[in-house]
């Protein structure tokens, strides 16, 4: 599955970068997600099985794209600035 996903990205000319081991401040936007994804929901939880961890953050997932607004995204959300985003062609 994973290297289909990246195959369709190549094909799509979607970059793809190697960011090193130890090397946070070269990939801050992500490192900044994960940093809050951590305090925010898994920090907070105690699943008792795998399918509730992973329905605990989906639901995370989801309510960062939807609701939480980002000032790099000109104060959208990541859904909001997807659906408007002109500059990347449509992932098949």
């Amino acid at each position: 599955m994973i290297s289909r996903a990246l195959q369709t990205f190549c094909a799509n000319q979607v970059g793809i970068d190697y960011i090193p081991p130890g090397t946070p401040w070269n990939n801050g936007y992500i490192e900044s997600f994960h940093s809050r994804q951590r305090r925010e929901c898994l920090e907070r939880n105690h699943w008792t099985s795998v399918l509730e961890a992973r329905v605990v953050i989906g639901d995370y997932k989801h309510e960062h794209n939807t609701r939480h607004r980002h000032s790099a995204l000109g104060h959208r959300t990541p859904a909001e600035y997807a659906a408007h985003c002109r500059c990347m062609p449509q992932l098949t």
